[in-house]
């Protein structure tokens, strides 16, 4: 279990209260999670940049969902603007993608 956690690791995230929130891989939840965090994910492929701060609660439930501190992270995002949220969402992403499978030479 540890060797998976270090390799699906998360974003971590301080919080202006001083708290330390890890934004879990989607890998790292459970079934149900997983299911949750890929439907909101899949949201935000088909929508255009005008209808992004449309998508701010969902981006909400997202990092709440991905928290290992959703208490501590709902405080933080209470009043953070679009720009903020696209950012952390961002972030996380990048850090928590899957790379690929290094290539044989054979």
């Amino acid at each position: 279990m540890a060797e998976t956690a270090a390799e699906y690791a998360g974003l971590e995230l301080e919080t202006r209260a001083g708290e330390t929130v890890q934004l879990r891989n989607i890998l790292m939840l459970p079934d149900d999670g997983l299911k949750a965090a890929r439907a909101i994910l899949a949201k935000f492929g088909e929508t255009g940049a005008q209808e992004l701060e449309e998508l701010v609660p969902q981006i909400r439930d997202l990092l709440l969902l991905v928290a290992d501190d959703p208490k501590a992270l709902k405080a933080e995002l209470a009043d953070w603007p679009l720009a903020v949220f696209v950012r952390t969402v961002g972030e996380w992403q990048e850090e928590t993608q899957v790379g690929e499978a290094p290539r044989s030479d054979s």
